[in-house]
């Protein structure tokens, strides 16, 4: 897995288990798969707590497409924006949240072998 921060057209930013689907052959990209996919959002605290200070914010996941039933989706790579590297609270934060694991791998060959860029 490669967890990685996503920027999609739609403005919407989302933390995934991101891979490309990539032709074994040509090298093309031929789709993005986002496993367990969710959209990262900044909240506003308005009720304080010991441990929170006025105005601060928190970092809030909400599930990308709650409603489906699947945890993988494509993506063509034209609605992504960018992809980035998240903070590693972030990146820790998805990790526990989630459930998922990080082996750094980001390809997925056509056959659907896995295997470093």
């Amino acid at each position: 897995m490669s967890v990685q921060l996503v920027l999609l057209k739609s403005g919407e930013e989302l933390i995934s288990d991101v891979r490309e689907i990539v032709d074994p052959d040509t090298h093309e990209v031929l789709n993005v798969v986002f496993i367990r996919p969710v959209r990262v959002t900044i909240v506003q605290q308005g009720v304080l707590t010991e441990d929170s200070k006025p105005g601060e914010s928190v970092l809030s996941f909400v599930p990308w497409l709650s409603t489906a039933k699947d945890e993988e989706f494509f993506l063509k790579d034209e609605w992504i924006v960018t992809v980035c590297e998240p903070t590693d609270a972030i990146r820790e934060s998805y990790i526990k949240n989630i459930g998922v694991k990080d082996d750094g791998e980001s390809t997925i060959a056509e056959d659907g072998s896995v295997s470093d860029l």
